[in-house]
């Protein structure tokens, strides 16, 4: 897979002030009104198949339910349709109903190695496809490809109007990247779930306790 560094004009690609609230008004506060779309995100997790899902569910939520969350701009899209790419576990179905989510608009790919992951959320990326993707990163995949593997992901990104997430481990915290918005998720109750944002693209960082919903 060929590697470009980012271009300068990348920031300027994505579609300004597009976002998707979080389902936690402390969490929209902090992110600016929510998740931004047209921009890669990254979630850095202390053990892949944690809380993470959780945490994502209500944005999964609305995508799923409603094309109304979606800006003008995607109304070329295929709305409504959300990616998971190399979960650790095979999600709990009803868990994910009780959440809310519409489970007729959820796909799943499974991969046999981790660059697997990495061309597929290219290609959705690409394609414009979907209106959300997660994408849980391999321990050696991106490891081997780099900081430009991730500066293409985010330029990608940046072209579509589309909720991009990669979960990576929570050690990947000192490797630079290319993501706008950087966060890292810890349990520290088994009800609770805190966010630390620490790179937030032209917004505050800072540390908030939310209710683990899921």
């Amino acid at each position: 897979m060929a590697c470009r560094p980012l271009p300068d004009q990348a920031d300027n690609q994505h579609v300004a002030g597009a976002r998707v609230s979080s389902g936690y008004a402390a969490l929209d506060k902090l992110l600016g009104g929510g998740w931004p779309l047209g921009m890669l995100t990254e979630l850095l997790v202390p053990a892949r198949g944690g809380a993470e899902l959780g945490l994502l569910c209500p944005v999964l939520a609305q995508l799923t339910r409603s094309t109304a969350v979606v800006p003008p701009v995607a109304s070329g899209t295929a709305t409504g349709w959300v990616l998971l790419i190399a979960p650790p576990w095979i999600p709990y179905a009803p868990g994910l109903c009780a959440q809310g989510l519409a489970l007729n608009r959820v796909l799943i790919v499974r991969v046999r190695q981790p660059l697997e992951m990495l061309w597929a959320m290219e290609e959705v990326l690409r394609s414009g496809a979907c209106a959300g993707v997660i994408a849980w990163a391999g321990t050696t995949a991106i490891e081997r490809m780099g900081r430009f593997l991730l500066q293409r992901l985010h330029l990608l990104a940046c072209q579509q109007s589309i909720w991009a997430v990669l979960v990576r481990a929570a050690h990947c915290r000192r490797e630079r990247s290319a993501a706008r918005l950087r966060l890292q998720l810890q349990c520290p109750l088994p009800t609770t779930l805190q966010i630390e944002v620490f790179r937030n693209h032209r917004q505050p960082t800072g540390t908030i306790t939310v209710e683990r919903r899921f």
